[in-house]
C-alpha cells in the first residue's frame, strides 16, 4: 500500500484496490512460515465463508495465515466484511435513522460545538448549494483562493465533507499568495489554483477547510507537526456506554494524516489506564511489532497518554447523545487543552484492532461485549415496533 496522489491530481488519493494473494506470495507464506499453499488456499475458503467474512486479500494483510495461530484462533479473525456485520448488529439500521447524520463532517461537528463539546472549528465550506450560517461558503475556484489568501487563519486542514481514510485529506501550514503555492505538512508544496480546481470538481458533497488541532506537546514530541488521533470505540448495552478498546494512529513521519495504510504509519494498542501495550507497522508478511519511533526514537510500549481520563470520559459522553448505536468509533485528537473530537465512525473497521493487537476482534474478550449491544439493540427495536403496533391499533379501534 502506498501513499500517493492519483495522476494530475494533488489531493491524498485512496489506496489501490486489494487483489488475492498472488502465487508468488503464496509461496513466500510457504518458505517463511511453513504454511504450505495447499492449506493456505483451504483456511482462505474456510474463513471467507465462515461468520468472520475473512477476505481472499485479508487472510494474508491480517496475519491471520500464521502457524501459531490455531483453527479456533483463526475463527476469531475478521475481515471488512465481518467487521460490519459486527456493527450492524450492534446498530441496527431501522433505529439507527440518524446514520447519515453522523457521516456528514460538517453538521456533526457544528452541533458538537453548539453543545459545548470539544470538537473541530470549521472555518469555511466549499460547495455549490450548501450554506453554513454566518461562515464563509465558497462557490467557485476563485473564491476558494481569495479566501486562502485573505481570510484563512493557518495552519488548516481541509477534507471531504463525505469519506473515510483520509482520501481528499490535506494539511496546509502557509501560503505564499504571490507564488500561488501552499506549504503542506509534510514540507511539499502544492499549486493553489490546482487545488481550487480539484476541490470543486471533484467533491461536489463539499470540502471542509477546519482549523487544524495544536496537538499536545507530549504527542508532539513522539510524532511531530501531524496529528496521530486516538480511535476510542465505544460499545451501548443494558449497562450503557462504555468504552471496548483503544488504539492510537500514530502518523508516518511524511504523512499529514495517520491512516494506516499510507506507508510508514504505524497503530499502537493502548490499555485501559492509558499507556501503550504494544505498537505495530505493516501488515501481512511485512507485520512488525516496534519498540521506539523511527524519528523521535521515544520508546513506545509503556507512554502514557496524556489527559486520558477526559479522552474516555469524552468518547463515552458524546456516545450517550445517540444512544441508539450500540457502537461508534471516535477519532479523538489531542490538543493542547485537552482531547477534540474529529469524527464520529458508526461503521469502524476492527480489522485496525487486529492489527495493532495481532489477535482477532471476535475473542473471547470483545464478543460478548458486542452480543450484549446486540441484545441491547434488539430490546429497543422490539420496543419500537410494539409502539408502533399500538398506535396503529388504536387508530382502528
Amino acid at each position: 500500500m502506498t501513499t500517493a496522489t492519483a495522476p494530475n491530481k494533488v489531493l491524498l488519493a485512496a489506496p489501490k484496490a486489494p487483489k488475492p494473494p498472488a502465487a508468488e506470495l503464496l509461496v513466500r507464506v510457504a518458505r517463511e512460515h511453513g504454511v504450505s499453499p495447499f492449506r493456505q488456499l483451504r483456511e482462505m475458503f474456510t474463513l471467507r465463508y465462515g461468520v468472520g467474512k475473512v477476505g481472499f486479500d485479508e487472510y494474508v494483510s491480517t496475519g491471520v495465515f500464521r502457524p501459531e495461530h490455531d483453527a479456533a484462533t483463526k475463527a476469531e479473525f475478521i475481515g471488512r466484511l465481518g467487521s460490519m456485520a459486527l456493527n450492524l448488529a450492534a446498530s441496527p439500521e431501522k433505529i439507527t435513522k440518524v446514520r447519515s447524520f453522523l457521516g456528514d463532517k460538517l453538521v456533526y461537528a457544528e452541533l458538537l460545538r453548539g453543545l459545548g463539546v470539544p470538537a473541530t472549528e470549521t472555518q469555511a465550506l466549499v460547495h455549490d448549494e450548501r450554506t453554513l450560517g454566518q461562515k464563509p461558503v465558497l462557490r467557485t475556484p476563485s473564491e476558494l483562493i481569495a479566501f486562502m489568501c485573505n481570510e484563512a487563519r493557518y495552519p488548516i486542514f481541509g477534507k471531504p465533507v463525505q469519506g473515510s481514510g483520509s482520501v481528499g485529506s490535506v494539511l496546509i501550514t502557509s501560503i505564499d499568495a504571490k507564488r500561488g503555492m501552499m506549504q503542506l505538512g509534510n514540507g511539499r508544496e502544492m499549486d493553489l489554483d490546482a487545488f481550487a480546481h480539484e476541490v470543486v470538481a471533484d467533491y461536489p458533497d463539499g470540502f471542509l477547510l477546519q482549523t487544524a488541532i495544536q496537538q499536545h506537546e507530549a504527542m508532539a514530541n513522539v510524532t511531530g507537526a501531524a496529528v496521530g488521533t486516538l480511535r476510542i470505540v465505544t460499545l451501548r448495552d443494558h449497562n450503557g456506554v462504555a468504552p471496548l478498546y483503544h488504539l492510537w494512529k500514530i502518523p508516518s513521519p511524511k504523512a499529514m494524516s495517520d491512516n494506516y495504510w499510507q506507508d510508514g504509519s504505524m497503530i499502537a494498542e493502548i490499555g485501559p489506564d492509558g499507556r501503550i501495550i504494544r505498537c505495530a507497522k505493516g501488515s501481512g508478511l511485512d507485520h512488525a511489532w516496534i519498540e521506539r519511533h523511527p524519528v523521535s526514537d521515544v520508546t513506545l510500549p509503556g507512554y502514557q497518554i496524556p489527559h486520558w481520563d477526559k479522552v474516555l470520559e469524552l468518547a463515552s459522553h458524546t456516545h450517550a447523545l445517540f444512544p441508539e448505536f450500540g457502537v461508534i468509533g471516535w477519532d479523538i485528537g489531542m490538543g493542547a487543552e485537552g482531547p477534540i473530537i474529529i469524527e464520529a465512525n458508526t461503521n469502524p473497521q476492527h480489522v485496525l484492532y487486529q492489527q495493532a493487537t495481532g489477535r482477532g476482534a471476535r475473542n473471547a474478550q470483545l464478543l460478548p461485549r458486542f452480543e450484549a449491544a446486540a441484545a441491547e439493540s434488539e430490546r429497543k427495536k422490539k420496543i419500537k415496533l410494539d409502539l408502533i403496533l399500538t398506535r396503529l391499533n388504536d387508530k382502528k379501534s
